[in-house]
């Protein structure tokens, strides 16, 4: 069985929809009551017909797992959030009885998914908007890699498909009005979903930042820690 950390998107859905075509997978989330992510991943979980498994994050539990929190780098008080938020879900999926947790993380990077990529385009032309993604995809591994990875380890053996070689070299060698067409950002992928079979209103989700839809970074910013 593998876990797959899951938000109800675009991202986490198409992640747990080609898992689920090939083994056991189980949905894990962890969100603060009342969030975004509570209501789309228990949403989302039952329009793919997948176990979801989920933990409350509270102000109790956020700070016991920030005590664990240690990057070789200065953190952001959104590495904070991703760390403890990442680290929670991994507790899940292993209390789930996974070994190996799926992120679908890199998929913004790599089709178009922020707004600053859009920006670039109406600015900058195509060109613009892809040596930014390129930017972006580069700077993950240097900084956003270590921080998930490093959450998540102590736990489970996390997975990031959307680094696959083969994706990777699929991602670029697409033109940008692929990926950002008529002001829809990752217009590719969300086609890739709907041919999937994840439904609608996975499929055309907006994008929303773990930090701020799943509710940690307001209860990290209010910790000692």
């Amino acid at each position: 069985m593998v876990a797959v950390a899951f938000s109800g998107g675009l991202d986490s859905s198409v992640v747990a929809k080609c898992a689920i075509k090939h083994v056991r997978a189980v949905a894990c989330a962890a969100f603060v009551k009342g969030s975004v992510d509570e209501v789309m991943a228990r949403k989302g979980a039952d329009a793919l017909g997948v176990e979801l498994v989920v933990k409350e994050l509270t102000p109790e539990n956020t700070a016991g797992t920030l005590r664990g929190f240690e990057l070789p780098f200065a953190p952001t008080l959104m590495d904070k959030s991703l760390w403890c938020l990442y680290a929670t879900v991994s507790q899940v999926a292993k209390d789930a009885g996974a070994r190996v947790l799926l992120l679908g993380q890199l998929a913004d990077e790599q089709f178009g998914g922020y707004a600053k990529y859009a920006e670039a385009v109406k600015e900058g032309g195509d060109e613009a908007a892809r040596t930014l993604m390129q930017t972006d995809f580069q700077e993950y591994a240097r900084r956003g890699r270590i921080r998930d990875v490093g959450a998540c380890s102590a736990w489970v053996e996390p997975r990031l498909p959307f680094e696959a070689e083969d994706l990777v070299k699929l991602a670029s060698s697409l033109p940008v009005s692929f990926k950002i067409r008529d002001g829809v950002r990752k217009a590719v992928l969300r086609r890739a979903a709907a041919i999937l079979g994840v439904p609608e209103a996975q499929a055309g989700a907006a994008k929303k930042a773990a930090q701020y839809s799943s509710g940690v970074q307001k209860l990290v910013a209010s910790s000692s820690f």
